[in-house]
């Protein structure tokens, strides 16, 4: 299994904040500092993101899940809250999935525990075709600011200006890799609604890419559950209101310790 490059900061409760697709464990910067006043905090790069290598072309969901898990083992890491966004909590799911015992808490961020629809997989495979044909850089150029609620696009000029840089920098191999593993990730619907764990899930009611009533679907299904549809924002809630992403992971990891 391939070598995770991470940073850790703070003492206390495991988390594990993981990035989403074309991202790494920078996104997650801005956020530490906070977090970590009362909780020891890891940030990863996901294989193939970031200064993590791509140890093999196809990539499923699980076998990222099976490298976290190893990484967490490497750690000694007993259980942790796993917090991930979009791609980041699809891997926590399967995280739930196949290793529970690690499992402290699981947040979803702008995620969905879903399989990709028939459309979905259609834009997978474009996304590929356009990538082929014109590079990744250029698809990136619109791919990142679509992220975001377009009345937000003024004042997060420099998050826009970091998720692109971040996408430039990722290797075409590995965004192949991983549109087609999201193309193929099996339902986890079930795997969500029965976790034991108290769990977070923060969506946006104005993400074109999980659609507020999908969130709603995610929060009505469980009961343990801090579930938040932050009003005004994209996919970017982390960047889009800070402050508020920063209230909700306080509140919610309280709980779980």
């Amino acid at each position: 299994m391939p070598a995770i490059n991470f940073k850790v900061e703070g003492e206390g409760l495991p988390v594990v904040l993981i990035h989403g697709f074309c991202e790494n464990l920078e996104m997650w910067n801005h956020l530490v500092p906070t977090l970590s006043k009362n909780y020891k905090v890891y940030t990863i790069d996901l294989p193939g993101f970031g200064q993590s290598p791509l140890w093999q072309t196809a990539v499923s969901l699980e076998s990222v899940a099976s490298a976290v898990a190893d990484w967490v083992e490497d750690q000694k890491i007993d259980k942790a809250v796993f917090i991930g966004h979009s791609l980041g909590g699809y891997v926590c799911l399967a995280l739930a999935e196949l290793y529970s015992k690690l499992i402290a808490g699981v947040g979803l961020v702008h995620s969905t525990a879903f399989a990709d629809s028939e459309e979905g997989k259609t834009n997978r495979n474009r996304v590929i075709e356009f990538i082929g044909k014109h590079g990744h850089e250029k698809w990136i150029e619109t791919f990142a600011p679509s992220l975001f609620a377009k009345n937000n696009l003024a004042y997060c000029q420099e998050a826009v200006a970091m998720v692109h840089a971040m996408g430039v920098n990722t290797k075409v191999e590995t965004i192949v890799a991983y549109t087609l593993a999201m193309r193929d990730r099996k339902n986890r619907f079930e795997v969500w609604q029965n976790i034991a764990n108290h769990c977070l899930y923060i969506g946006g009611s104005e993400d074109i890419r999980i659609p507020a009533r999908v969130s709603e679907e995610h929060i009505y299904v469980r009961d343990k559950v801090d579930g938040y549809i932050l009003p005004e924002i994209g996919h970017m809630g982390m960047f889009e209101d800070e402050n508020q992403i920063k209230v909700v992971l306080e509140n919610y990891l309280g709980k779980i310790t």
